[in-house]
């Protein structure tokens, strides 16, 4: 916009918004607070979230809170105005309000009168003598109603991974954006996808097997950023899960004793591998039954139930570490007579 920026400066409780006013005198020695750093507006049904890192160590100390302003762009626009015309939202003391994951955040119900405007919004810090630092970035709003969420929302899982499906909401243009979260966490500021998707599906990997996710979908209008997000979708939960066996072992060999067979094999490479089940058939028996178990890094196993002169068949799977193991196809059989 062309015209002056006028600054906003506080001063014993003075707020200084007009164009061309000089503002006010400040000794070179005073240090006024910076500028706040990743100032956001999110905007979700009927609410919207203003939210900045919150202060921490030095800084708690030096400021007494932050102001909130906004703009009406358009308004100005229509009055011929060249000057920001800054008006005064909201105070956020940062000792009372709510902080999450370290961030400030004041949450405000949206004003219909809002509607169709172009708002900018930006947050300055006050020092405890009333001095207002330096203004933050600023954030566009172009109002205008959430749509509809998204419904019918499943998750199947997968070997480290959760795919997504949804329904559009009907007769709306919208894209997505979808969120996580795990245990009881509340679900984050941002979403999992930093690009808003056109379709309704989606999948994420790199998941850790046999944790729950939660997962919820959010319709977006077509401005932004910042997004004008609809209210959450139907929560669904789903547990990622390791469905690939590991190869089955190599290099059977069963020698006879007294009384005994020892069975040994090669050692499988799967770094996910728990162990090896041992499986043993005779020649009355149609299905080779279970014997025994070894746990990594065992490659070996003795089989001392056994009968002298009875013709033994052998066989060797082997298992990993998912919550519901999976096992992989019996090795070679390899057959001996005990002695």
């Amino acid at each position: 916009m062309a015209g002056c920026r006028v600054g906003v400066f506080l001063l014993l409780g003075l707020l200084w918004t007009a164009c061309g006013v000089k503002t006010p005198l400040v000794s070179p020695d005073l240090e006024l607070p910076k500028a706040v750093g990743g100032f956001e507006v999110i905007i979700r049904g009927k609410t919207v979230l203003f939210t900045w890192p919150a202060p921490d160590g030095k800084h708690r100390e030096e400021i007494s809170g932050y102001r909130l302003f906004y703009e009406d762009l358009l308004a100005d626009r229509q009055r011929g105005c060249n000057c920001r015309r800054f008006h005064d939202l909201a105070f956020v003391d940062p000792v009372s309000s709510e902080i999450v994951d370290g961030r400030l955040q004041l949450k405000l119900d949206i004003d219909p009168v809002w509607m169709g405007k172009l708002y900018s919004y930006l947050v300055v810090p006050v020092s405890r003598k009333g001095f207002a630092g330096a203004e933050s970035e600023e954030e566009v709003v172009l109002w205008e109603p959430s749509p509809p969420p998204p419904s019918s929302l499943t998750a199947v899982p997968g070997d480290r991974t959760a795919t997504l499906q949804w329904k559009s909401p009907p007769g709306e243009s919208v894209r997505y954006l979808v969120y996580r979260r795990s245990g009881k966490a509340a679900f984050p500021l941002h979403p999992v996808n930093a690009v808003p998707l056109g379709k309704p599906h989606f999948e994420e990997g790199g998941l850790r097997n046999g944790t729950t996710y939660h997962y919820a979908v959010r319709s977006i209008a077509a401005g932004g950023p910042p997004w004008i997000e609809s209210v959450s979708s139907p929560e669904v939960s789903v547990i990622p899960l390791d469905r690939k066996a590991p190869a089955s072992p190599i290099g059977i060999e069963a020698i006879a004793g007294p009384g005994r067979v020892r069975l040994f094999w090669e050692e499988n490479k799967e770094t996910d591998l728990a162990g090896y089940r041992v499986y043993r058939r005779t020649k009355k028996e149609k299905n080779a039954r279970f014997i025994g178990e070894v746990k990594t890094p065992g490659t070996a196993f003795t089989d001392s139930s056994v009968s002298a002169g009875v013709r033994y068949e052998y066989s060797v799977t082997a298992f990993d570490h998912a919550p519901e193991p999976n096992e992989s196809a019996p090795s070679r059989k390899v057959t001996v007579v005990a002695q």
